[in-house]
């Protein structure tokens, strides 16, 4: 059985990694990623999707990357179970980053 993604794209927002009172580091990227089709408009229409980021990875993405660069990740999707205020069961799917390509570090208009 497979449980994994590959995307490239670029950071959409400044990285700010973040320790938790355990003592473990993560870092959530949001990475807009375009579509590889043309909509009706002729253009190409983005995805913005958050990929969270722990420990060591966390911490090279944090101290080698800006808003704007071109990175490859590759991952797994997570699937977490939670309960809402009102007692049902959310499930909420989490993108996980286990490796990282740096394409680019440059600054680059990013739209969205």
């Amino acid at each position: 059985m497979y449980n994994y993604f590959m995307l490239v794209g670029r950071i959409a927002k400044e990285v700010e990694i973040k320790t938790l009172d355990d003592g473990r580091n993560v870092l959530n990227l949001l990475i807009v990623v375009q579509r590889p089709f043309r909509n009706q408009d002729g253009g190409y229409e983005n995805d913005l999707l958050k990929v969270t980021l722990w420990e060591s990875i966390a911490e090279i993405v944090s101290d080698n990357v800006r808003k704007g660069a071109l990175i490859g990740i590759k991952g797994r999707i997570v699937s977490n179970k939670k309960l809402s205020e009102d007692g049902q069961n959310v499930y909420q799917t989490e993108l996980v980053g286990e490796r990282i390509v740096f394409f680019s570090n440059v600054d680059t208009k990013v739209e969205g």
